[in-house]
């Protein structure tokens, strides 16, 4: 019988596991009684029961091999070239958000939107805020609603992966700490609701445990243009922020403010890896990467309103994937509008669209690339069989072990 010869891309997952500044409004501190006084709140901020991942031990380092056995007659020619492709899942569009100044709506209004909780409307006469406390009570500010979905892309086999972003984060003031009310069912004031400092710790542990990042950024020094006490205050958030995420480290900067005192102290402060800043920092081409990265600031954009975002996005898929930059938008406050756009990057990009969209934090990006560029890969063939082993790199602070993913072009009789 006459043998055909073809040539095939096959995608393989491989499991690697072997297992304004918010800094400056004031704290709301309670709701007030008849007389007009304040009433303290009670303190919910200390949730012994609360799960959190335990990143103290994660593993790196790992080895894996996967073997592929064809039918008789039906095995491989020569032995195929592995590879890991620049963009996980094989995707074509990388998109990264980072939301500055440790801000409560990266909880209540971002994290909500892309896990299918609920968001509030933003009435321009005043928006609501909640935590972690209130969602599982179910107690919810009025007319927030949800978007009907939840927003990520697929991993190539149809299981959907939830957009990730970063929240940076200020470990060194004690809003992080600050109590929260719950009142299911009261609708006498919406207090509870309103704005407080930023981001708690208990709503920073919902986020880490479902994958979004974090990062440095204000730091508590008046000397901010000081890089030994920009690097002695960096040691200090992080010793903070290791106890309150179960062993997790920070290895990300945003810069802030446009303050480069920040980014020099970084190169002085191993624990950082990489870097992101608005300018001065090198714009990322993922197709044309050929190196790891490290202690590498990389470019992103701050723009004025979620709508511009979709303008930067059709302007990118207008190039070809190999000359195909990155979009990388810096923001603050997020609202509804920020909310719709990300709807419309899963229905347009993302899994109920072409597919094509990429949307981790910088942090696992920079994980993947590190580990693309710095893995062991080798393949064989034993017969009908095809061997392929990966030897993943050592490296501190590494969070994000998911499968890798690889593209091998094999020749097949």
């Amino acid at each position: 019988m006459r043998q055909v010869i073809c040539t095939k891309a096959i995608l393989i997952t491989l499991g690697c596991i072997l297992l304004s500044s918010c800094l400056k409004k004031d704290l709301y501190s309670g709701s007030k009684s008849e007389d007009g006084k304040e009433v303290s709140p009670p303190d919910n901020s200390g949730n012994i029961n609360r799960y959190s991942y335990p990143f103290g031990e994660e593993k790196t380092g790992q080895e894996a091999e996967l073997t592929i056995e064809f039918h008789s007659g039906q095995g491989i020619i020569h032995t195929p070239t592995v590879s890991i492709p620049p963009l996980k899942y094989n995707k074509s569009l990388l998109f990264m958000l980072t939301q500055d100044d440790c801000k409560q709506s990266a909880f209540s209004m971002t994290w909500a939107a892309i896990n299918g909780k609920p968001v509030d409307r933003s009435d321009i006469k005043r928006k609501y805020y909640y935590d972690i406390e209130h969602l599982e009570a179910d107690d919810l500010p009025p007319n927030s609603y949800t978007l009907g979905k939840t927003l990520g892309s697929t991993d190539g086999f149809g299981n959907e992966v939830r957009f990730h972003f970063t929240t940076t984060l200020a470990p060194e003031w004690d809003f992080m700490d600050a109590p929260t009310v719950v009142k299911k069912g009261f609708t006498e004031n919406f207090f509870r609701f309103y704005m407080k400092s930023g981001l708690r710790w208990s709503n920073v542990v919902e986020m880490v445990n479902d994958g979004n990042a974090i990062a440095f950024h204000d730091l508590n020094t008046t000397a901010v243009n000081n890089v030994d006490s920009l690097i002695k205050h960096f040691g200090l958030a992080q010793q903070i922020t290791n106890k309150r995420l179960n062993g997790r480290n920070i290895k990300f900067l945003a810069e802030p403010n446009g303050n480069k005192s920040y980014l020099q102290a970084a190169l002085g402060f191993p624990a950082i890896q990489t870097m992101t800043a608005q300018t001065g920092a090198d714009k990322l081409t993922p197709y044309q990467v050929n190196s790891s990265l490290n202690q590498k600031t990389l470019a992103r954009v701050f723009v004025n309103h979620a709508a511009e975002v979709e303008q930067l996005v059709e302007k990118a898929v207008a190039k070809d994937a190999t000359n195909r930059e990155a979009v990388h938008i810096g923001v603050h406050e997020t609202d509804h509008d920020w909310a719709q756009l990300l709807l419309w990057l899963n229905n347009t990009y993302g899994k109920d669209g072409k597919d094509i969209l990429w949307f981790p934090s910088q942090e696992e990006y920079y994980e993947y690339n590190y580990n693309r560029q710095n893995s062991v890969i080798s393949s064989r063939i034993e017969g009908n069989k095809l061997i392929m082993k990966v030897k993943f790199p050592s490296q501190p602070n590494f969070y994000y072990p998911q499968s890798a993913q690889f593209l091998l072009p094999c020749t097949y009789t």
